[in-house]
């Protein structure tokens, strides 16, 4: 439901949508909010910003360079915030003026009374009722790690949380959470708990993502019983329309993926699951066995087939500049003659994620032990390229390929 109308200050246009609230304010601003208040994200001028529920706000400017992201201090969120908020309560005041006027034909009573509540609550959400509602999420969740791109907007539900292995030298996501599988009573407590903190700001959420870091290890009696639970709780769309969340997604290891089954993936496929992401890193195995994955790439390969052939489709991430210069060649080589053993298709997705080094891991030490330069820009763009060029090789059948940039990442 979408209104147009002219103010004192300019032409605003609301859109209220399930989910949504978003506002085009005077030329200039555009606002978003789920449909509980909270802000999701602001373009103001040449800066966007983008909040996450643990009220945390990135700031994004677009350069010459290319994208520049920083996160704000306190002091700004709370600036930030205040001054959002503010402009809402005086644009209520001004949408109760019997002076503006209507650009769209105006909305019947009932429909203009939704978009001015929706806007009331992103109004009365100014910096400590974010904070005291980012308590609130904390509660709710385990820390959120990483999600791929592509599931930014998924509705987060943890039936584990950490990480099973946490050898990896690289990821620092999952260390600070010891690995446990939620029984299904505790699974159940969390999805209603989910369902309470979102309100009516859940059904901005499009899919779900099952959580953290590898729950589709779980032993397959006890995935049932939780994906059981999760579609009581949060209905499916039966055939891709209406109401309801577009399917289940979620990360899988190459180690554990071995341990189901086709006929194991295509009973989770019926229960909803529609895309599982494997982070194969690379396709050289001294890298790999360098980086202490848990996983070989036999084993990755395998894991993708059972999955195609129970008819998912799979994101697979590869990282670039990983290794430094002392893999860069075996990496591009043999990643791509692992991609090009796997059979992707046009359903499927391969991440390209430029390496970050991430505080308080192992991987700087290893490195400079084994004596390794980290790539330059350049060397990462011509490997990128080299990855890129690869894969287009193999024709318009083959998979899509898109960067994954870790510091986008935004819950």
């Amino acid at each position: 439901m979408m209104v147009r109308l002219e103010t004192g200050e300019g032409p605003v246009t609301l859109n209220l949508q399930p989910g949504a609230l978003s506002l085009h304010l005077y030329g200039r601003e555009v606002l978003a909010y789920d449909r509980a208040g909270r802000l999701w994200s602001a373009t103001l001028g040449e800066l966007t910003y983008r909040r996450g529920l643990d009220n945390r706000i990135q700031a994004i400017r677009m350069t010459a360079e290319g994208l520049q992201r920083r996160w704000l201090s306190r002091e700004e969120v709370r600036a930030l915030e205040e001054d959002l908020a503010r402009r809402l309560r005086e644009l209520l005041r001004a949408l109760s003026t019997p002076s503006i006027r209507w650009i769209t034909p105006p909305p019947d009573p009932e429909d203009w009374f939704r978009i001015l509540e929706a806007l009331r609550r992103a109004a009365a959400m100014d910096f400590e009722a974010l904070e005291a509602d980012a308590r609130r999420f904390a509660e709710v969740y385990a820390p959120i790690g990483i999600l791929p791109p592509d599931q930014y907007l998924a509705l987060v539900v943890q039936a584990t949380t950490g990480c099973p292995f946490n050898t990896c030298l690289f990821c620092g996501f999952y260390r600070s959470v010891p690995f446990r599988v939620r029984s299904p009573e505790a699974f159940e407590a969390h999805l209603h708990a989910i369902r309470d903190f979102f309100g009516e700001g859940l059904w901005m959420r499009r899919t779900i993502f099952l959580g953290s870091a590898n729950a589709l290890a779980i032993p397959m009696p006890r995935l049932i019983a939780l994906l059981e639970r999760l579609r009581q709780a949060f209905p499916l769309q039966a055939d891709g329309s209406g109401r309801g969340f577009a399917g289940i997604y979620a990360f899988l290891d190459g180690f554990t993926g071995l341990r189901k089954t086709v006929g194991d993936y295509a009973q989770l496929r019926a229960m909803g699951l529609r895309r599982v992401y494997i982070g194969l890193e690379s396709g050289h195995a001294p890298l790999l066995e360098f980086l202490r994955k848990p996983a070989t790439v036999e084993g990755m390969i395998e894991t993708v087939r059972r999955l195609k052939a129970a008819g998912l489709s799979v994101g697979v991430i590869v990282m670039i500049g990983v290794g430094g210069d002392r893999f860069a060649h075996g990496h591009v080589e043999n990643t791509l003659a692992v991609l090009k053993a796997m059979p992707l298709d046009r359903r499927d997705l391969v991440y390209l994620s430029d390496f970050v080094e991430m505080p308080g891991t192992p991987y700087r030490a290893a490195a400079e032990a084994w004596g390794i330069r980290p790539l330059s820009p350049a060397e990462r763009r011509a490997q990128a390229e080299a990855l890129r060029a690869g894969l287009r090789a193999l024709g318009g059948e083959g998979p899509r390929v898109a960067p994954y940039a870790l510091e986008a990442f935004v819950y």
